[in-house]
């Protein structure tokens, strides 16, 4: 996690524990402010459905969490970590299905490595 998330998450759980509430390690990380469930840990829907509301508010469509996996594993790539270490991060279990991420990303870095011999900056 780059320092920056790090000192968000950090202060995002500052902010709890002057709210009184009592941390440790089996506390969840990221809870429910639902009625019916406030305070347990939130759901993969509650995520989903947090996550598809900051895109509305952000006009992007369709943001959905797995798209943050996506994005993970493409740019550890692209950073150059290796393919090996990349699926341990991302906690991929298959091979196979970490591969559509290393075909991107080598596609990407082919077309950077173009740019670079010829001398231009890769048009965004």
């Amino acid at each position: 996690m780059r320092k920056e998330s790090r000192d968000v998450l950090e202060a995002y759980l500052r902010s709890r524990q002057q709210q009184g509430e009592e941390l440790n390690s089996l506390t969840p990380l990221m809870i429910s402010h639902h009625a019916s469930y406030k305070g347990d840990r939130l759901s993969y829907h509650g995520i989903y459905f947090a996550v598809e509301k900051i895109g509305e508010f952000a006009g992007i469509e369709d943001l959905h969490p797995h798209q943050f996996r996506h994005t993970y594993a493409t740019e550890l790539l692209l950073l150059g970590v290796d393919p090996s270490h990349a699926r341990k991060l991302t906690g991929h279990q298959s091979e196979k299905a970490f591969r559509r991420y290393t075909l991107r990303s080598e596609q990407e870095a082919a077309i950077a490595a173009y740019y670079r011999a010829i001398g231009e900056v890769e048009a965004e």
